[in-house]
């Protein structure tokens, strides 16, 4: 089998630091996996909203308002009293 005499010529580097580590809204699943944590249904409102701000069909005043009601956390009281329950 042939070899090759090329030698590189860069110095050995620690890259430690760029590796991909577990963030805090991350958890790990039965598989040893990174998967995000759940979020609240208010939240998944909140970014459904606000991820169709411009979309055709819809008013965006309205949108732009929903989503300033939504982007404040209430309590569990506040949010039990609303209609429809959330």
């Amino acid at each position: 089998m042939p070899t090759h005499n090329y030698e590189n010529p860069s110095e050995k580097q620690d890259l430690s630091h760029v590796e991909s580590g577990q963030h805090e809204s991350e958890e790990l699943d039965e598989h040893g996996f990174t998967k995000r944590k759940p979020i609240s249904d208010r939240e998944c409102i909140y970014k459904c909203l606000d991820n169709n701000r411009q979309m055709a069909g819809l008013d965006r005043k309205q949108v732009a308002r929903l989503c300033d009601e939504f982007a404040i956390e209430k309590t569990d009281e506040q949010i039990k009293s609303e209609y429809p329950p959330l």
